[in-house]
């Protein structure tokens, strides 16, 4: 194996492991569990609310962006809701930052979206995580606002890269059509049983303190299901029927790893000393192409 080969495997390799080490959580519902939820009136949340207070807790804990947060969260799709009334997604969001003790940033409207991307690019706002509405309650993602998510999709993965996290609601093209773009050999099934809904174990992890009755019928319907080829997604919460109803993991978790011109996805979760063989083998198969085609340009040289 020539020095060239060796160094191109070492470069692509520590690629992939740092990036799987850096990289932040990431929670995929095909829920409407903002429409499916509310606020006591001694401020706690319930139901679909729980759910979000409890996963929103989960990933800000994983986070690790380089520099100072600017804020916590930007709601993708929602305008503020300052009463959190129920059925709202603005409200759904600002109740659990409200209980957590954290900041969100409102950004409503595809042209607003689009600015917010740009300005992300820039460097000029900083968030902890991308919170995406969903459909289903009011307040919430349009055909427009989904377009404006489906174009920056390739923004979406590189914030999860760095280490941001991702959490998003609902169903189809408008809430998962930038979900799509990333990973087109994913598949989202419009057929849901939130009747008997279940955690993982990864899901259980991912969400300390919550249980079953905060994803099924008591809290609200699921609308659609994932199926096909998930990426860097693990299974965090199944449907009545068995299907994946809730996709993500923790710290370390890359969305479109695995694909054509992207890195390989770890065997299980961030890299541990006993599978960096694994990467390193994946790696050979990134650097042998180009090895051939230095050793091409040298034998004509």
């Amino acid at each position: 194996m020539t020095t060239i080969l060796k160094r191109t495997i070492l470069s692509i390799a520590l690629t992939v492991a740092c990036a799987a080490a850096s990289a932040g959580p990431v929670i995929l519902g095909g829920d409407d569990l903002t429409d499916h939820g509310s606020r006591s009136a001694s401020g706690a949340n319930l139901n679909g609310w729980l759910y979000i207070e409890k996963a929103v807790g989960s990933i800000l804990s994983g986070v690790t962006r380089a520099g100072t947060l600017t804020t916590d969260i930007v709601a993708l799709g929602s305008a503020a809701n300052p009463t959190f009334s129920s059925s709202d997604a603005g409200g759904a969001i600002g109740s659990a930052a409200n209980v957590l003790g954290r900041t969100v940033t409102y950004i409503d409207g595809a042209v607003a979206i689009n600015a917010f991307f740009v300005a992300l690019a820039a460097g000029t706002i900083n968030p902890g995580m991308l919170w995406m509405a969903g459909e289903g309650a009011s307040n919430n993602l349009d055909f427009d606002e989904g377009q404006a998510l489906t174009a920056n999709a390739a923004a979406i993965n590189s914030f999860g890269v760095s280490g941001g996290g991702i959490m998003a609601h609902g169903s189809g093209t408008v809430a998962y059509g930038w979900l799509s773009a990333l990973l087109p050999g994913i598949t989202e099934v419009q057929d849901c049983n939130s009747t008997g809904a279940t955690l993982t174990a990864a899901g259980i992890a991912a969400f300390p303190g919550l249980g079953n009755s905060n994803i099924n019928a008591s809290a609200g319907p699921c609308h659609s299901t994932f199926t096909g080829n998930l990426g860097g997604l693990q299974t965090l919460a199944l449907d009545g029927n068995g299907r994946n109803y809730i996709i993500g993991g923790g710290g370390g978790t890359i969305i479109q790893c695995g694909q054509l011109g992207q890195p390989p996805c770890p065997p299980t979760g961030v890299p541990e000393p006993g599978s960096l063989p694994l990467v390193l083998l994946a790696a050979m198969g990134l650097a042998l192409p180009q090895f051939r085609r230095l050793r091409g340009r040298k034998a004509t040289a």
